[in-house]
């Protein structure tokens, strides 16, 4: 008899699936923001993480952070009961934190509260305890500049659950697990892509019972194992998990896509089919020391073989959304000069804490840019204005003449303004015309046309004077130009008066 409840939820979650491959092709399709080739590199803007949906990559987050979280999950739940079919609804609430205290070290942590509803038969109705967490440790390395990522993680569940209401194992079950992450096209115009890769072993601790096993209690929280009694003794009910994550990164958003599978070893017990495995995506956006929301979605494959005994009562959807906020505590300063190596531009080389740009931990030699090092530079954050004068001292000269008429508004920028009154706004000096250049400007030149004669008789009136005295005898000719012939009949032709 198939008693199945309808599921709402799983309906959103199968439409999720389906748009999740596409969102990935559509972020792969825009243009990233990064940096070009040959700049220095740009801290990393996402909130990161290790964790995917069952995997976790090789990549470590950036030392340094700690995050908390608070999330909540949902998944559905066909369990064999009486012979019937049942679909049990189960609810989490989780507190989770994260925690980067070495460049090569991370740890995470989980713990949930749970409930579950619609129970019939053997299953109580509805319940709710303190469940298993989980945690993890993971150690990692870059390797070919980056390119490929190698890391190690132990971990497995925290024993704290209420095992009489069925929410927790009784026992630490150890986890070990092998990651490898290649990054594609991390300075390009594409989305970064990431390629995960993992391998990992549990041992199952409940050796005796296993752990949603039978009948004699309910565990409504996903089957795990058998008791190693069913399958070929202790060692038998250990899983070995296998793996692989297809990731997009861009600005603050990771889009992944994955598969997993378990395996028990060989045994009649559980066939290949009733093993777990699942497709999962998942999705997060954050900024780095600030907030970021985390969504994943989790499918099973796992189908019930009749041929045997075991009944896979996996959920067949699980959704899950975090919540969470990263705060910067402490960090690696490569280079010493207060700025970690997270927000750290120029790693190897130190700020030079000049009061400009001293933020991205880069030395600016030329704070600004004019080509004249701030050692020789006399205004090191004014650009020298290259006008050809006075270039090479690094500061802007905005009167080049120093007459006071700004070279923006200096028609002679070389030449100072004479400031005499006439025409002192232009900054050009007013330079009057001589045409005869007998040195009366033509404004005042009565002939400015003939040179003055510069005799000492009237030479300010720039009209030059035959005869000084006037007597008719000019003055080539005159032998006393100054003093007039008095005409009395005795030498008058010389121009000079005759004494008596």
């Amino acid at each position: 008899m198939l008693r199945l409840r309808p599921s709402r939820p799983a309906f959103f979650g199968r439409v999720l699936a389906a748009c999740l491959p596409a969102a990935f092709i559509a972020a792969a399709a825009l243009p990233a923001q990064g940096a070009a080739a040959g700049d220095a590199p740009v801290p990393e803007r996402l909130q990161d993480s290790v964790r995917l949906v069952r995997l976790h990559s090789a990549v470590l987050p950036p030392d340094g952070l700690l995050a908390w979280g608070l999330g909540a999950r949902t998944c559905s739940t066909v369990h064999l009961v009486d012979g019937d079919r049942w679909r049990i609804q189960r609810k989490e609430v989780f507190l989770t934190g994260e925690w980067s205290p070495l460049p090569w070290l991370q740890a995470w942590a989980e713990l949930p509260w749970r409930t579950w509803s619609e129970g019939a038969g053997w299953i109580p109705e509805s319940g709710s305890g303190l469940g298993d967490g989980q945690w993890q440790l993971v150690a990692g390395r870059p390797l070919a500049g980056g390119v490929l990522h190698l890391a190690a993680a132990g971990g497995g569940n925290l024993p704290v659950g209420d095992t009489d209401a069925g929410l927790g194992e009784g026992v630490f079950s150890p986890r070990l697990s092998l990651a490898a992450t290649a990054c594609f096209w991390r300075d390009a115009n594409v989305p970064e892509m990431r390629v995960h890769l993992n391998a990992a072993r549990t041992w199952n601790g409940n050796e005796d019972a296993g752990y949603g096993w039978g009948q004699s209690g309910f565990e409504p929280w996903p089957t795990r194992y058998p008791a190693a009694a069913a399958v070929g003794g202790n060692g038998g009910n250990d899983i070995t998990t296998l793996g692989a994550a297809l990731e997009f990164r861009r600005g603050s958003t990771a889009l992944w896509l994955e598969y997993s599978r378990d395996r028990f070893p060989a045994t009649v017990v559980v066939s290949p089919k009733e093993q777990f495995s699942g497709v999962g995506a998942g999705l997060r956006w954050g900024l780095t020391e600030g907030w970021a929301a985390h969504g994943s979605y989790l499918v099973s494959l796992a189908r019930d073989d009749a041929a045997t005994a075991w009944y896979p009562a996996f959920p067949d959807w699980t959704m899950s959304v975090t919540f969470s906020r990263q705060f910067g505590v402490g960090g690696r300063d490569s280079d010493r000069d207060g700025v970690v190596d997270r927000r750290d531009r120029c790693r190897d080389l130190a700020e030079d804490l000049d009061g400009f740009s001293d933020d991205d931990g880069c030395p600016d030699v030329d704070n600004d840019r004019d080509g004249v090092m701030d050692a020789r530079d006399l205004a090191p954050n004014e650009p020298e204005d290259r006008d050809g004068f006075a270039d090479h001292d690094g500061a802007p000269d905005p009167d080049n003449d120093g007459d006071g008429v700004l070279d923006v508004d200096d028609l002679c920028p070389d030449r100072p303004e004479d400031l005499d009154g006439q025409a002192d706004e232009d900054g050009c000096p007013d330079e009057l015309t001589d045409s005869d250049r007998d040195g009366v400007p033509d404004d005042r030149d009565s002939c400015p046309d003939v040179p003055e004669d510069l005799d000492g008789f009237a030479d300010k009136d720039g009209c030059p004077e035959a005869d000084n005295d006037f007597d008719g005898i000019e003055d080539g000719q005159d032998e006393c130009p100054d003093q007039a012939e008095d005409y009395d009949g005795n030498a008058d032709n010389d121009g000079c008066p005759d004494a008596d």
